[in-house]
């Protein structure tokens, strides 16, 4: 079984090495990594990683469009999508953690069956009291996570989606594939259940509002904020596919949940960390490696010399962590959503 991994990057090198590992182990068997303007050595990274089927491409999408659509629709043409029976369109903040007795995609795929699409629901991790930019591993400093049934904000009932390469859909998308003209998928939640026939046939649906949790086999762990330090170089960096969305406290508070503990995703670290060893051991990684931690540590340095950036840090510091709200308000916050929505 072929499965891609799709994804565009930039200034990703302290998380990439991990990253690709984890998804190599659980088996990824194609990388597809799409790169723009990388300043850390994000780019020499990914043409480093080729013989762990990583096919690097710069990105350069026309003037005034987004990176991650001309990144996917590039994808889409691309002679590994049509040799994949499997596609992944993820970032590199999401780690694809399956259910014991799962430990590959393999096993979820034999599970689901006649499935052309499986719902990857998000779980967002906070930064775990992490302020500074440290070289710890992705899923081992950042723990703690938003509860069981946290139904808002948004982005902790959003999803990406595991499809199939051949199925009826005409295009990635961010989110989800989007459907052939006159075409039907079937899709089945994170548990492997069937979701309604007006879920697959609605492409602009990207949250499970409505719908029950369901993470029996499978969640993506989702480490959109990751330390203090860290997220202000991000903001740095900007976001590949909303240029106006600014990556500021309202984007951490909404995403900072450190409310439970789960540690689920160490069932696949011994797998990791032996695919890891082989990519350190590749010629020049680790000085590439220490390059990009040492342009981390100087775009922070960088920003604060600016004095707006040292009260954003400061407030990202005094706001900790975010506390999901009371049902009722979830309730009535979902409710009023939904009706924006149509």
């Amino acid at each position: 079984m072929r499965v891609l991994l799709v994804s565009a990057l930039r200034d990703e090198g302290p998380h990439l090495l991990e990253w690709v590992a984890h998804h190599r182990a659980i088996g990824v068997t194609d990388f597809l990594l799409f790169s723009n303007d990388c300043s850390d050595g994000t780019d020499a990274m990914l043409d480093a990683l080729a013989p762990f089927g990583v096919v690097p491409l710069r990105n350069a999408p026309p003037k005034g469009k987004s990176l991650q659509w001309n990144a996917l629709k590039q994808a889409w043409g691309h002679n590994l999508r049509r040799a994949a029976d499997w596609v992944l369109g993820i970032d590199c903040d999401e780690f694809v953690n399956l259910r014991p007795p799962l430990t590959g995609l393999a096993d979820l795929v034999g599970v689901v069956g006649e499935a052309d699409a499986v719902v990857l629901p998000w779980r967002l991790f906070g930064h775990n009291g992490e302020r500074r930019l440290t070289e710890g591993r992705t899923t081992e400093l950042f723990t703690r996570a938003a509860p069981s049934g946290c139904d808002y904000p948004v982005g902790a009932r959003q999803f990406k989606t595991l499809f199939r390469a051949k199925g009826p859909f005409n295009r990635i998308g961010v989110h989800r594939p989007r459907l052939k003209t006159g075409a039907a998928a079937r899709w089945v939640d994170g548990s492997g259940q069937a979701m309604p026939a007006d879920f697959a046939a609605a492409e602009q649906r990207i949250t499970l509002f409505g719908r029950p949790e369901a993470s029996g086999l499978v969640q993506l762990n989702h480490y959109s904020v990751r330390s203090a330090e860290s997220f202000m170089v991000k903001r740095a960096r900007g976001l590949p596919n909303r240029k106006a969305k600014q990556i500021d406290l309202t984007y951490w508070v909404e995403r900072n949940f450190n409310t439970v503990e789960d540690v689920s995703v160490a069932q696949h670290s011994a797998a990791t960390e032996a695919v890891l060893a082989e990519i350190m051991d590749l010629p020049g990684m680790a000085e590439l490696q220490a390059a990009a931690h040492a342009r981390h540590h100087a775009v922070f340095a960088e920003m604060m010399q600016d004095e707006a950036m040292v009260k954003l840090y400061g407030r990202l510091l005094l706001a900790a962590s975010s506390a999901p709200l009371p049902d009722a308000d979830i309730r009535r916050l979902v409710a009023m959503y939904r009706t924006t929505q149509g």
